[in-house]
């Protein structure tokens, strides 16, 4: 079995850049100095800032290695099929008219449901295939086509015995590398599905959890290979719109969606392309797929990206079909929400700000953590409490 290799420098380096980080978390508190993003609140230097900003760190020195230095081979067929890619889409005129590129799909037809448990939870496991198709003439498509297990959709559902059709669904939407039956837990979703009564429903994305093409949860996907990119996240809104489907049916049930990092991503694509959203909320966002690249691919593979146009122009439009910044929320601006941490060193607060803006600068939830530590934080839980009573 091929043992992949440990990102050592990346790993020592974390905790300079911890400590830098900090550094200049105490520089922006000096009086007088104006700060890049006046829009994010300075909260005080702390260990467990430090801490906090420490795993973030950890965490995308574990992720940003293989994923992110693709061959040489690879380069050259990604820099062909988003050359490519691009020249569909505005022959298509979805550069203009992102939105027209995601087509509504219908409700499920064949779906098996599973009963299980993970550890003090009960829940149904749903299941259904899929039947998402790239759009026509897209690059990558017979290769996304090819990975058997994400052709079908996979659900974990909480939903009360009374059958009320008029029952509040709450979606909860994973962040990357997640999408198993433990983030029931992290979701905090029996203390909503007992004390709160609502229905849930966790939609598993594409290529996550027993969907996933390599052995770690979210392989290929989110990567340089924009391609995938691209076919995830249409099949990630085309999945979830089916999901809802499946648990309104007929009734006109109020749906809130709450979505993490790249679940957040997903909500906030959502929100512009289904009108039935009753409410929304995006927690430690990341809006810019090619800015994360740039940001994250490691310092020895920039130059060949760079050099296969991968940092160009086109890399951003590209991604612009799959953008939340390139579609208009469709939720009531008091019903969108947004929370963010401060020292969040993965999705980075200036996300959050650009959605912010986007949405028109709706409720907004800063506190003093990092991008792994939302599920710790008492602001984070009081903010999302409060939007979810008042978007149903």
């Amino acid at each position: 079995m091929e043992r992949r290799r440990v990102p050592v420098r990346k790993l020592a380096e974390a905790g300079p850049r911890a400590a830098g980080f900090m550094a200049s978390s105490y520089r922006r508190a000096v009086p007088f100095r104006k700060p890049r993003y006046p829009e994010v609140p300075t909260r005080p230097t702390t260990f467990a800032m430090w801490a906090g900003a420490l795993a973030d760190e950890l965490a995308l020195a574990t992720m940003a290695n293989d994923r992110l230095v693709p061959s040489e081979a690879d380069l050259v067929r990604i820099e062909s099929e988003m050359r490519a890619a691009v020249s569909v889409m505005e022959e298509h005129g979805w550069l203009d008219k992102p939105a027209a590129f995601h087509v509504a799909p219908p409700m499920p037809s064949t779906v098996t449901v599973e009963h299980k448990r993970f550890a003090r939870v009960r829940y149904a496991h749903l299941t259904f295939p899929s039947r998402f198709e790239p759009a026509p003439d897209m690059p990558g498509a017979d290769r996304w086509q090819a990975m058997a297990n994400n052709r079908t959709c996979h659900a974990y559902v909480m939903r009360h015995r009374d059958a009320d059709p008029e029952r509040p669904w709450l979606v909860n939407l994973h962040g990357f590398s997640m999408g198993v039956p433990s983030d029931l837990e992290a979701f905090r979703s029996l203390h909503y599905f007992k004390d709160e009564g609502f229905n849930i429903i966790h939609p598993v994305l594409p290529l996550h959890g027993p969907r996933r093409a390599g052995k770690r949860s979210g392989d290929a996907f989110i990567t340089l290979d924009y391609l995938n990119n691209v076919h995830g996240m249409a099949q990630a809104v085309w999945d979830v719109r089916r999901c809802i489907a499946w648990a309104r049916g007929e009734s006109s049930a109020p749906v809130v969606v709450h979505g993490v990092s790249l679940g957040a991503y997903t909500a906030a694509l959502l929100s512009g392309l289904d009108a039935g959203i009753d409410g929304v909320i995006a927690g430690v966002p990341s809006v810019d797929l090619p800015w994360v690249m740039r940001q994250n691919v490691p310092e020895q593979a920039q130059p060949a990206v760079e050099a296969h146009g991968l940092f160009s122009e086109d890399a951003d439009r590209v991604h612009r079909v799959v953008s939340p910044l390139a579609v208009e929320c469709l939720v009531p601006h008091d019903r969108r929400f947004i929370y963010a941490g401060v020292a969040d060193r993965m999705a980075k607060p200036e996300a959050a700000v650009r959605l912010w803006h986007h949405w028109g600068e709706p409720s907004i939830c800063w506190y003093g953590g990092s991008h792994v530590g939302f599920a710790l934080s008492r602001d984070v839980r009081r903010f999302v409490a409060a939007a979810i009573a008042s978007s149903t």
